[in-house]
């Protein structure tokens, strides 16, 4: 890689097509595989507006993810060459290319040095350093905590099958049945003089998880490429509290161990290929009863010749690297390189979002990014509370608490959101089907679970006389607290401290209500930002047929569909959109700065995260 920085995952859609964007010029970025129809959606709008002739849309999952990304794996090669046989003018994307590296990059100071020379020696140094260019890797990342009607299973065989000879990044947790997919994969092997053809990234929050799943990888065979280190709470989307490691201090461990969890995978993976060794020269010899009970019990994998790694995976790190000096004292550590999403979103030459969305990121302000219960998983999720998914789930629960005299019965304010894409269903008792947390079914379920719940406590507390209430009296304990026998009974009750307990009592029920009604339907919101810019670049291809039907009078105008978007708090010292040169050498301390010196750093942030929560 000829960069120490690339562009890790975020969301769904804010990085689906930035490979085609920026990999030609050398940076490494990353692809969500989660929704592999928003990946069709790419292809087709891509193929419209190239004009290239890309087929028939695909009808399965693993066609989806496999035709992207050999489609992005076409572009980026045709871009790339395309770069390749330009001159060196000063001012060309070819220039651009060695531009935004850092002053120290040998690859840099070459490139300074051709303006020096002339005639044929200025021609044999332009040949020589166009020689040394290679494109950004193609990375895809896979949620295998989500395996939803095997999801997950599907995207490596998606990915295994495509042309991109780039990473397959695992994060989202620990599936051994997703690793045992992988290990039916040849590519994903070292054979021979050949590296993987696809290798192996695990995005880990500390080493203790890098080592368990280092160890299961290394005993069917698999290396693991890189280990990318990502702060638990000071990143974008979902934030993990559990290790309450801060990023610096797991960034150290790692560097001291690397040498040990090298040598302990390596010695795994040899193990492993003499196994494979014993097991296919026990087959050949299948004249006796022990040979064939060796062959039944020896390791198994799709290639021979299984070698392991000569040197020690990869380090990076990534979570609120937003500014040079944050960079600069990582890298100090010894890590191989930085991952910095935010600022990009920023940075309409690199990722996918749509106008009025940036025009929204362009003015938020650092208190505008929170931790938030917008996530159906029922983990904490850092977001923006100004995008339009957060105010529609305000207003959802503002309409939910207003009397029912003020209520105004838009059926865009019910409870929940329609559950289309059923990737983050899960098993909830009280269901015989898996459901998804922000769907309209489980939060009208929840809310009628959260009234029964308030109501015992409530006449636990209170003890009223049976003779007193009726059986089918509807106490309205869904809502604010309202005049009826029982509240009656309640205040007058001459018990010490009662309505402060009922007080009590209806502000820990509404406290769940607005936490069930804040859910976000983010499986869709996170991609329709994605969505958005492709109908404003393409716009024929999503709204030609609607135009008829809307001047016919057979069908609505199409509204805005809300989106999901959760950068970490830094975006808010970021106050406009910025060239990618711009963004690069800021990053790498070579050019105007963007962001104020009086920020905190991303290590003050962290620890203050750190000590809210706990």
């Amino acid at each position: 890689m000829v960069h120490k920085i690339h562009i890790p995952v975020m969301g769904i859609c804010y990085t689906a097509d930035t490979p085609i964007r920026v990999a030609h010029l050398g940076i490494t970025s990353v692809i969500s595989l989660v929704d592999d129809g928003l990946l069709e959606e790419y292809r087709m709008a891509y193929a419209e507006r190239l004009g290239l002739d890309l087929g028939s849309p695909q009808t399965t999952r693993i066609g989806r993810i496999r035709s992207y990304l050999d489609f992005v794996a076409d572009e980026v090669e045709r871009k790339f060459t395309r770069l390749c046989a330009c001159r060196f003018d000063g001012g060309s994307d070819k220039d651009l290319y060695f531009l935004m590296l850092p002053l120290d990059s040998r690859l840099r100071v070459e490139y300074d040095g051709i303006f020096a020379k002339t005639g044929l020696a200025r021609i044999a140094a332009e040949a020589a350093l166009t020689e040394k260019m290679e494109p950004g890797e193609i990375q895809a990342n896979i949620m295998v905590g989500l395996n939803h009607e095997e999801a997950a299973f599907d995207a490596v065989r998606g990915f295994a099958a495509s042309k991109v000879s780039g990473a397959l990044v695992l994060s989202a947790g620990v599936n051994l049945s997703v690793f045992e997919e992988i290990a039916k994969c040849k590519d994903f092997y070292r054979t021979g003089a050949r590296s993987p053809k696809k290798k192996i990234i695990l995005k880990v929050s500390d080493y203790r998880s890098a080592l368990i799943q280092g160890r299961y990888l290394a005993k069917k065979g698999l290396e693991v490429y890189e280990y990318r280190i990502e702060s638990g709470v000071n990143c974008g989307g979902h934030a993990f509290f559990e290790s309450k490691k801060l990023l610096l201090d797991v960034v150290r461990e790692f560097v001291e161990k690397r040498k040990e969890l090298f040598e302990t995978t390596r010695s795994m993976i040899a193990k492993f290929a003499a196994s494979c060794i014993a097991g296919n020269n026990a087959a050949n010899a299948s004249a006796s009863i022990a040979a064939s009970s060796s062959v039944s019990s020896a390791a198994t994998a799709p290639v021979q010749g299984i070698l392991p790694p000569p040197s020690p995976a990869r380090i990076t790190a990534q979570g609120g690297l937003c500014a040079p000096e944050d960079i600069a004292q990582v890298l100090s550590l010894g890590v191989d390189g930085v991952g910095v999403g935010t600022p990009f979103l920023l940075v309409p030459q690199a990722t996918s979002v749509d106008k009025e969305t940036r025009r929204l990121l362009v003015g938020a302000k650092p208190e505008d990014v929170c931790i938030s219960h917008a996530s159906p998983l029922g983990i904490p999720f850092v977001n923006l509370q100004t995008s339009t998914a957060a105010r529609i789930c305000e207003q959802k629960i503002q309409e939910y608490f207003a009397p029912e005299s003020e209520k105004s019965g838009s059926p865009e304010l019910k409870p929940g959101f329609p559950c289309r894409q059923h990737y983050l269903c899960q098993n909830i008792p009280g269901f015989d089907h898996p459901v998804c947390m922000a769907s309209r079914e489980y939060v009208m379920h929840r809310l009628a679970e959260i009234d029964k719940l308030e109501q015992e406590e409530l006449q636990s507390l209170c003890h009223p006389p049976k003779e007193n209430i009726s059986k089918d009296e509807n106490y309205g304990f869904g809502h604010s607290p309202k005049e009826n026998s029982y509240s009656s009974y309640c205040a007058s009750a001459k018990h010490a401290g009662v309505q402060e307990a009922i007080a009590s009592i209806h502000k820990k029920y509404d406290k769940l209500r607005r936490v069930t009604l804040s859910r976000e339907c983010i499986c869709r919101f996170l991609g329709n930002a994605g969505r958005e810019e492709i109908r404003e670049k393409s716009p024929s291809l999503h709204y030609q047929p609607e135009c008829v039907a809307v001047a016919r009078g057979s069908q609505q105008a199409r509204v805005r569909e809300p989106v999901t978007i959760c950068p970490n708090p830094d975006i808010g010292y970021f106050d406009r959109e910025y060239t990618l040169l711009e963004m690069m050498q800021h990053l790498y301390g070579t050019g105007r700065r963007l962001t104020p010196k009086d920020k905190p750093s991303a290590f003050e942030v962290e620890e203050k995260i750190l000590k809210s929560v706990t």
